[in-house]
């Protein structure tokens, strides 16, 4: 009369539970550091003392910046890549089994994994538009 109840996440042992927190927050991990970090330099360049300069007086300010931007953007895509393979390696055996999927509620590896993957597209445009904001505006003005 009664059915066994099946696990919520049945694609769970495919991917290991790091890799689906890495890629839910690890682009917003690197954003945030990208946002502490430019800031901290960009700050103390126009604003070593009580006045603040019209131009940056440490060399390579914006190289620097950029710089960094680059290597965290790179480890942010590498969490849009983690979360694109768990993706991929919870994807459901057969095509009736999404409408399962959706109908029951099924698949919390896959739900995960599909977060990561919108979260982490929308900070990796937010970083390149802080990399294009670096090119518009005068870091002192």
């Amino acid at each position: 009369m009664t059915e066994s109840a099946s696990h919520p996440a049945p694609a769970r042992h495919q991917v290991a539970l790091t890799a689906l927190w890495i890629g839910l927050f690890g682009a917003a991990l690197t954003w945030t550091l990208q946002e502490l970090i430019a800031y901290a330099v960009v700050s103390h360049a126009c604003y070593p003392s009580w006045q603040p300069y019209s131009l940056p007086r440490a060399a390579g300010t914006r190289g620097v910046t950029v710089a960094l931007v680059i290597v965290l953007f790179t480890l942010g895509a590498a969490g849009a890549a983690t979360a694109y393979r768990s993706w991929i390696r919870t994807r459901p055996p057969r095509e009736d089994s999404l409408h399962h999927q959706t109908e029951v509620g099924e698949g919390r590896a896959r739900f995960m994994a599909l977060g990561g993957l919108l979260l982490s597209g929308m900070i990796l445009f937010a970083m390149i538009m802080n990399v294009i904001v670096l090119f518009l505006i005068d870091p002192c003005g």
